[in-house]
């Protein structure tokens, strides 16, 4: 029987002051033998690596969702990890989008909370792709040649979520992209899937006892930088 794992979902609350994600490299990093050898396990195209940087959590609500998500990250979860407004992203601009994240509900109702609806911008995958496979096709006819060498990208296939680095990329005139992505898809690709501008990616915390250090009791508390691995499900 297939492994399933439980995949929590990133807290809005804990959204990071800065993020970078990086293509993985050849191994995934398996910690130390008993004779404190290093090892690796060998993944192919490697796993990829999103690193976070946080402020202070300054609100009830942040520092509850802070709580909890410290303790699901220390006992090695797996997360929906949004990646969020980066230089690494097409911009909202380019994708004749919103200014911000979202679209803001703030509509003067008592439940309305400033916050913002996900914006989720996509476009076709224009012929399937193996698992396992570095290039994908996709009709760019609605936006033109916005996507660029060292975007990220990112794909869902059921309940499981993707995310790539564009390596690189060419256009045919009608502005159909054959794209290089690294890491290589985790799961085939049919013409059913699009391909997302605002992607997420399924991790789990490679130094949870260092972002636990600097969470301690106060007025305001904060995670360490973070370090999160794909989750290879």
């Amino acid at each position: 029987m297939p492994y399933a794992p439980t995949i929590y979902d990133w807290r809005t609350n804990c959204v990071p002051l800065n993020q970078v994600f990086r293509a993985g490299g050849q191994s995934g990093d398996a910690g130390l033998t008993l004779g404190g050898v290093r090892v690796g396990n060998p993944e192919p195209g490697g796993r990829a690596e999103l690193r976070m940087g946080f402020a202070a959590f300054v609100t009830e609500e942040a520092n509850i969702d802070a709580s909890w998500t410290i303790s699901r990250i220390m006992n090695g979860a797996v997360m929906r990890v949004p990646v969020h407004d980066s230089v690494q992203l097409v911009s909202a601009a380019a994708l004749s989008g919103p200014e911000t994240s979202g679209l803001p509900w703030g509509n003067g109702e008592p439940w309305a909370s400033g916050a913002y609806w996900e914006w989720n911008p996509t476009v076709p995958v224009t012929a399937a792709a193996a698992r396992g496979a570095t290039t994908v096709s996709a009709d760019l006819g609605d936006y033109g040649q916005v996507l660029r060498i060292g975007h990220v990208i990112g794909f869902t296939v059921g309940a499981y979520d993707f995310a790539h680095a564009v390596m690189d990329i060419s256009y045919d005139a009608d502005d159909v992209a054959t794209i290089t992505v690294s890491p290589p898809l985790r799961r085939p690709l049919t013409t059913d899937h699009a391909l997302k501008f605002r992607p997420k990616m399924m991790a789990v915390c490679a130094n949870a006892a260092s972002v636990m250090t600097t969470f301690v009791r106060g007025r305001h508390m904060t995670f360490g930088d973070a370090v999160f691995l794909e989750a290879l499900v």
